[in-house]
């Protein structure tokens, strides 16, 4: 669907009370990232693009890859962002898509070109965190669109303590489903198999933290956002735990899941890159 960047609006999804809220309320801050592209491979140390044709015809079309992912809305001091897992974010050029759901049950698509060109965050583009798996990119809708954002209220600086073996719950599109005649993001629960842990794997930094699943998730999860439930005495309180990042494995066939804790975003938000660029924002106002 095409949309007109003229006339700009911020969606914050207010919330009451913490137990109002669902795993069902939040779909809708769930989003399906795709990039298409046409399939590369290394003829003579030089990249070369890959065609076919039929036998009886002397067409030729490029080899189409596409790119899946899953990424989520969350508002910042007034502001919407994408947030994905970093891997996923490298992935995506200037044509690839954001498909948003929206309120009334519709769908909207948006391009990272069309976003980089809009007033309202002129320039935007992705900031990566410099260590970690997860990376944002600046949003802004048409008065058409009704979009919903998890607001900071569920993304505190500080982690939660969570206890072993509690529910998490992943929402995405994992093998691309829920995306065809509704975008319907797909839910997996899992239990959090470690509380903040340090991870012994090459290239990944000892000094950071993460939560780690119990089980591996499908391949289109990356970026998906994780929530799990603490049950308190005045009701159950849902949480935004973190990013979905990769996976670990052995030679025995084990495997787990490893998320990026949401409170490394706000190392992204405080960092210099990101603060010139609210910067420049206000002064082009």
């Amino acid at each position: 669907m095409k949309i007109m960047l003229n006339c700009f609006v911020l969606i914050l999804f207010f919330i009451t009370s913490a137990h109002a809220v669902s795993i069902d309320d939040l779909t809708k801050t769930v989003v399906f990232l795709r990039q298409q592209s046409t399939k590369m491979m290394s003829v003579d140390g030089k990249s070369a693009e890959l065609y076919y044709h039929y036998p009886d015809s002397k067409e030729y079309k490029p080899i189409i890859e596409t790119l899946l992912g899953t990424g989520f809305l969350i508002n910042y001091n007034g502001r919407d962002y994408l947030v994905t897992a970093k891997h996923v974010a490298k992935g995506l050029s200037a044509t690839g898509e954001i498909i948003i759901n929206l309120t009334d049950g519709k769908t909207t698509i948006l391009t990272f070109q069309a976003l980089s060109q809009t007033n309202i965050i002129k320039g935007a583009h992705w900031f990566h965190h410099p260590k970690l798996d997860i990376s944002i990119h600046p949003m802004a809708y048409s008065n058409v669109v009704d979009a919903i954002s998890i607001p900071e209220s569920l993304f505190p600086k500080k982690d939660k303590d969570v206890k072993l073996l509690t529910p998490a719950y992943v929402v995405g599109f994992p093998m691309g489903l829920g995306v065809l005649d509704k975008l319907s993001p797909v839910a997996k629960e899992a239990k959090l198999a470690s509380r903040l842990t340090s991870i012994a794997y090459p290239d990944i930094p000892s000094d950071l933290h993460f939560y780690l699943l119990d089980q591996a998730l499908s391949q289109g999860y990356s970026g998906a956002p994780v929530f799990y439930i603490e049950d308190i005495p005045t009701g159950a309180t849902l949480h935004l735990l973190g990013v979905q990042s990769s996976a670990l494995s052995d030679q025995t066939g084990g495997k787990m899941s490893v998320v990026v804790p949401i409170s490394y975003v706000w190392d992204i938000f405080e960092s210099p890159e990101f603060q010139t660029y609210i910067k420049a924002l206000k002064l082009n106002k």
